[in-house]
């Protein structure tokens, strides 16, 4: 039975899944922190749009699809597919993504482009491949094959929506004004979520917490020449600097403040540290480090306890700084850094960041003008325990279309609304997982879907939502 439906969800992609993939790469659905005109160029109407015609295309009995959108708000598609039988439970299953994706980056290979799909070496290169155009298709897909194949299934409902890159900052609203059709939940399947290797099926069982804010140091009102004003006048990325290292230890990478750590179990430290002895130094080796560039850490353990379980620190964008072909010999008037903190799990993303604001704003270097702006505060999250019958779906799954046992671990990045779902629906268990694996390069250059990995995915959450229990 497995290798049915291994055979069925590959003839589902060749047949319908790779040209709508396609289709999607070529629209330049950018998120609306990285498109103000979004609602005049309509590029993220159109991807929902695209996407509900497809899906009424497929023959999925009992498939109905809304799209639902607010005035001024991105636009969403409400999925509700009725089950396969009279025997209903009482709780159905969720299925999450997001349609909107990240800018185009620089980078690419002269081969690829980001709005040109390509397909190369077992992958399907373009933005939104990964990240997280495939996880529509996929969850639909799986639900067509289940029907094609006899098998039995719950009811399976969706939202899928297109601000995510943008912090999903319409999404709750959404779930809201959805929630009666919507249901009860008793399982959320996300995809957009990360896996170490292509060998197994990876389910993460945590993700990080985030906190971004614009962190701004002025100390003049015009620009000076720098030979009359340096050493005399401080220099606003000098005072910069100052104050980024309250935040971090720049030798190492460590932070520093405390509200942002947590204590790490024992129990996470082993689980950690098979996941380390399965992987190790694939953990760092796969990055596209520069010349003689060395990871902070060559132990694969440290590595993902620096990733999973640690606060970090990324400086993502600077404002004030002129290009180098244009910089005179001008002490400039300010310095801006947009810069983003990795919370650990359990970490108090409001407290966090309002300690951040603190440490970066009082008593500032030559009383120079600083002020820090908070964009993002979002906690991390922990799965609920899993339950017997999806902890053996999982072992299933993995050994029947890998060979391996399935692997768990805790993701870096973040997924907010994970925390949304888990206070909404109480009971519900969750499968997070996700083809966000080695060099598939989200948000840069060369994003790309490893395609088998994709349609073994599928496989099985065939396997899993068709032996889906309460």
């Amino acid at each position: 039975m497995h290798q049915k439906i291994y055979e069925s969800v590959e003839r589902f992609w060749q047949t319908s899944m790779l040209a709508a993939l396609e289709d999607f790469i070529r629209i330049p659905a950018l998120s609306p922190d990285f498109d103000n005109s979004w609602e005049k160029t309509g590029h993220l109407a159109f991807a929902v749009e695209q996407a509900k015609a497809w899906a009424q295309k497929q023959g999925i009995r009992g498939l109905k699809c809304e799209i639902v959108k607010d005035e001024g708000c991105t636009p969403c598609l409400l999925v509700e597919i009725e089950p396969s039988s009279a025997d209903k439970f009482e709780r159905s299953v969720f299925f999450y993504g997001h349609l909107d994706k990240q800018p185009e980056n620089e980078g690419w290979d002269a081969d690829k482009s980001p709005w040109v799909p390509v397909l190369q070496n077992g992958r399907l290169y373009g933005r939104g491949s990964v990240d997280d155009g495939y996880a529509f298709y996929s969850l639909l897909g799986a639900v067509k094959v289940m029907q094609e194949l006899g098998f039995a299934h719950p009811r399976c409902v969706g939202l899928f929506e297109t601000c995510e890159e943008s912090s999903s900052r319409h999404y709750e609203a959404y779930l809201d004004k959805c929630r009666q059709r919507l249901g009860d939940i008793g399982l959320v399947i996300a995809l957009d979520s990360t896996c170490g290797d292509y060998d197994r099926l990876w389910i993460v069982r945590s993700l990080r917490g985030m906190l971004g804010g614009v962190l701004k140091v002025q100390t003049l009102t015009e620009g000076v020449h720098s030979g009359e004003a340096s050493g005399i006048a401080p220099s606003s990325f000098m005072v910069l600097r100052n104050l980024l290292d309250r935040l971090e230890n720049s030798a190492t990478g460590e932070m520093l403040p405390q509200a942002f750590k947590t204590e790490i179990s024992d129990e996470t430290v082993e689980e950690n540290r098979q996941v380390a002895a399965l992987l190790g130094d694939e953990v760092w080796s796969h990055f596209p480090f520069a010349g003689a560039t060395q990871p902070l850490s060559r132990d694969a353990l440290t590595c993902l306890l620096n990733r999973g379980w640690r606060p970090e620190m990324t400086v993502t964008g600077i404002d004030g700084v002129p290009k180098v072909e244009n910089a005179g010999n001008v002490m400039r008037v300010f310095t801006a850094a947009k810069i983003g903190i990795r919370l650990p799990p359990g970490v108090d993303a409001v407290k966090a960041s309002r300690a951040l604001s603190q440490i970066v704003t009082e008593n500032p270097p030559f009383q120079a003008k600083v002020s820090y702006s908070s964009t993002v505060e979002s906690d991390g999250w922990t799965a609920p325990q899993t339950a017997p019958w999806l902890q053996k779906a999982f072992e299933e799954s993995s050994q029947a279309f890998w060979g391996n046992a399935p692997c768990y671990f805790g993701m870096g990045a973040s997924i907010p609304l994970l925390n949304v779902f888990s206070k909404t629906w109480p009971k519900a268990q969750f499968m997070v997982a996700g083809g966000l694996g080695p060099n598939s390069n989200a948000h840069g250059p060369n994003e790309s879907l490893h395609i088998e990995y994709a349609l073994k995915l599928i496989a099985s959450i065939v396997w899993i939502v068709a032996n889906y229990k309460e």
